[in-house]
């Protein structure tokens, strides 16, 4: 890295972005020499905001294209035309609607999209914010804090789609774990790291990557480098002593070398909503560019380190002997619950290299990755944080044959530990054929994945690990609950065209193929506790077809059929034979039309939906008490979302957005029954106001009712395994409210000092909700809430939160 900021300024040439879909494009006109390093220095890159999710090309051009032939000055003096897919939070005319919308769509939309701004995350979210809360305000949005301001157990949605069902991806580099492709949301990027986000609800163009396009992609975008040197210093505090710093220096542009260099780092750290919640964090992160001849060439890098204790979702009888703060985490050294034995610690890394040239009338992109999760230590873990008291040794029913004491305080340590090295290439070309005019788009994404995993059970109380003592082999693989690894290699070409026979009229066609390989490595398999050595290859075939027409400037139409992919989770090998399964990739088939509008005065769209999602996965258990798993149900998700924020004054709008869902099996055995986590309805509303000194917003969330993780249950469709009190599984709606306050300015310019300080005042949850959010677990032949089968999380309470910041 160091050797790439000292490196010699090669000849330096004006740089401007287009948007065009997924896909930030570098295009560059050669200035005449001695203009070169003038230019440069007063221009900056444009970025790409309205859809940035897959790292490769996804719409048309639409509005992006003037902001491509208008690029703005370093200082942001002025702003980009309110038509420009860019031109949102801070790029948008200040005090416009566009400028003050807590969610929008661009106007080169394909598919429902809402673009949460940078305005967004700086002046109406709370500084500890992590993926899930920074989208909590756009339509369809579910996202769950249990522990306050800081947790790794928040989650989050949007649909009913839940964490593991969509993409989640970084500069358009989709991460996630390795066995199934869900997130720990405080991990890799705080919010301080994080310069705005895309919410896609749908499968995208071809070019989008990921495991699951199933659900939609949230894709998230590091800032923007910029041309003028500054930083700033963001100091918080908050509720459950909730402390957090964000450190940012921009070199700006070296008129010497041609680099642009952005370094960050971030510590944060909390008590925890949830008793003995304490989590702290650490995070670094650099990033740089630099012209290479005709090759400019980014580099980025980020590691983080996070250190919380494991508390969780509790039963009821929890809830009920301790309240909605108690997290299953205790002070009792001699229960299950102790503290000391359930504390994790884990560190993560991302680094990617992109390209990106033009060359025969050919944009080329390629960008080289890794990403990382890992444990420097095991974590520890009770034996069964749902029952209190002491962890007896029948809580471990497999571990047989070893003799110790009743008493002892018995768990098990793991450890979870995965890189993936992936790589993205993609070409566009644009084609003038008159009424067959347009632009080809192609690539490639390529990635390989290891993981490695490990779970035996352990003496808490002398110290001593089940494998170390146990005296034959049957004794010895019931020491573990699994050791294993898992490898994966994925190859997704694509194709597509957007064909623009008239002005304003995008029509593109495109197709992805997928071959997605899994090798199961296990001396000892999860579940069964015996070896298994398994590979198998899952392949698809995706198309996507996508129409929209600019019917006015500010006004824009569009539709969409595609189909999603999700990938088997790795949980279909944790069985005798894996043979036996006949699970194949789900897949959703998704028809989706919307308009949208944007002006200075008003930013507005609305969008209808049809999803039918495929080949859900169920467990079948056969007569010799063997497991496999099966493709048992399809589910139709289908509803309408729209948003809106009107100015009423320049730098004051009302703003408002909702969603009316349904989401039910159509076959299998839980045909006509609700999916679940997926609220009827969402809503949201309230005022924004910024006028360059003052800001604040105040906005209400309402989320509708739904049921539990697993869906709804009828006392009907299993009276097999029992009665059924299928109340159990359900969420009643639930409701937030948030203030935020602030002011900014330059306070101490009358003693010399020209810097900007911003302060900033916020509740969240003003009414003191605690109602209950989510539900895991079956509620099948249970009939009381007094059981430790189902687990309840809960609105963390009314939190109040407080910021300063300096910039220079």
């Amino acid at each position: 890295m160091l050797g790439f900021i000292v490196a010699a300024a090669p000849p330096l040439q004006a740089i401007a972005q287009t948007d065009i879909g997924a896909l930030t494009v570098v295009s560059r006109q050669a200035k005449p020499k001695k203009a070169k390093a003038v230019a440069k220095a007063h221009m900056r890159h444009v970025p790409a905001v309205a859809r940035t999710s897959g790292g490769n090309a996804g719409a048309a051009h639409g509005a992006a294209q003037v902001a491509a032939a208008a690029p703005v000055a370093a200082a942001g003096a002025s702003k980009l035309p309110v038509f420009a897919s860019s031109a949102v939070g801070s790029k948008a005319p200040p005090g416009s609607a566009p400028a003050l919308a807590p969610s929008q769509a661009p106007l080169d939309a394909i598919e429902p999209t809402s673009i949460v701004s940078d305005k967004v995350i700086r002046d109406m979210i709370q500084p500890s914010a992590d993926l899930n809360e920074i989208i909590k305000y756009t339509p369809g949005a579910v996202a769950t804090a249990n522990n306050g301001l800081i947790g790794d157990t928040n989650k989050g949605g949007w649909r009913g789609f839940t964490d593991g069902q969509y993409n989640v991806t970084f500069d358009g580099i989709p991460f996630g774990d390795e066995n199934n492709p869900s997130h720990h949301s405080a991990s890799y990027f705080p919010s301080g790291f994080i310069g705005g986000a895309t919410v896609d609800r749908g499968p995208g163009p071809a070019s989008q990557t990921g495991y699951a396009t199933f659900g939609g992609t949230l894709a998230l975008r590091s800032l923007e480098l910029s041309d003028k040197f500054g930083g700033s210093i963001e100091n918080s505090y908050g509720s459950y002593s909730t402390f957090v710093t964000t450190e940012t220096l921009q070199s700006g542009l070296d008129k010497t070398t041609g680099v642009r260099a952005l370094v960050q780092y971030s510590h944060s750290d909390t008590a925890g909503a949830q008793q003995y919640g304490t989590v702290e964090q650490n995070g670094w992160l650099m990033k740089a560019d630099r012209d290479f001849g005709f090759v400019n060439v980014t580099l980025f890098g980020n590691y983080s380190r996070e250190h919380y204790r494991n508390v969780s979702s509790i039963t009821y009888p929890q809830y009920f002997a301790a309240g909605s703060h108690y997290g299953a985490v205790g002070s009792d050294p001699t229960s299950q619950q102790y503290f000391g034995n359930n504390v994790s610690e884990k560190q993560t890394d991302m680094e990617y290299v992109n390209l990106k040239w033009d060359a025969f009338g050919i944009s080329f992109n390629n960008k080289s990755y890794t990403y990382s999760y890992w444990y420097p230590w095991y974590q520890r873990n009770s034996a069964d944080q749902t029952v209190e008291g002491s962890a007896l040794y029948g809580v471990q029913p497999k571990a047989t044959g070893i003799n110790l004491p009743k008493q002892h305080d018995l768990g098990f340590l793991q450890i979870n530990n995965y890189r993936a090295w992936g790589n993205m290439f993609d070409a566009k070309y644009d084609v003038a054929a008159g009424y067959a005019s347009g632009e080809l788009r192609t690539g490639v994404w390529w990635e390989r994945g290891d993981n490695w995993r490990r779970q035996f059970y352990t003496d808490y109380t002398n110290g001593v690990d089940f494998p170390s003592i146990a005296t034959s082999v049957s004794q010895y693989q019931s020491s573990y609950k699994l050791d294993l690894a898992s490898h994966y290699q994925n190859v997704q070409p694509w194709l597509e065209y957007e064909w623009r026979p008239i002005d304003g009229l995008s029509i593109t066609p495109g197709y992805k193929f997928v071959s997605f390989d899994r090798n199961h490595t296990a001396r000892i398999n999860q579940t069964t506790l015996t070896p298994l050595y398994y590979d198998h290859t899952y392949r698809a075939g995706l198309p996507f077809l996508s129409v929209r027409y600019k019917v006015l400037p500010e006004l824009a139409v569009y539709g969409q059929a595609s189909r999603g992919f999700l990938v088997p989770t790795v949980s279909a090998y944790y069985v005798v034979n894996p043979d036996s399964n006949n699970i194949q990739p789900q897949t959703t088939t998704n028809f989706q039309l919307g308009a949208v509008y944007k002006t200075e005065k008003l930013a507005a769209d609305i969008a209808i939906y049809q999803v039918t999602a495929n080949n859900f996965p169920i467990v079948i258990t056969n007569a010799d008490k063997t497991q496999n798993y099966q493709n048992g149900g399809t589910a139709r998700y289908r509803g309408v979302e729209m948003e809106l924020t009107y100015q009423l004054m320049e730098g004051l709008a009302l703003t408002a957005n909702g969603s009316i869902s349904d989401a039910r099996f159509l076959e299998g055995q839980y045909a006509g029954l609700y999916v679940g986590a997926a609220p009827r309805y969402t809503a949201v509303g309230g005022v924004v106001y910024d006028d360059g000194q003052f800001f604040g917003s105040l906005l209400h969330k309402q989320v509708g009712d739904q049921w539990g993780a697993v869906g709804q249950r009828s006392w009907a469709s299993i009276y097999a395994s029992g009665l059924t009190n299928p109340t159990l599984n359900y969420i009643p709606a639930y409701a937030s409210t948030d203030l935020v306050v602030g002011a900014r300015g330059q306070w101490l310019k009358e003693w010399g000092h020209d810097n900007k300080i911003e302060v900033k005042l916020g509740v969240n949850n003003i009414a003191d909700n605690r109602s209950v959010t989510a539900i895991s677990g079956d509620p099948t032949g249970l009939l009381s809430v007094a059981n430790t089968k189902l687990t309840y999380s809960f609105q963390a309470g009314r939190l109040f939160y407080g910021a300063l910041k300096v910039d220079f």
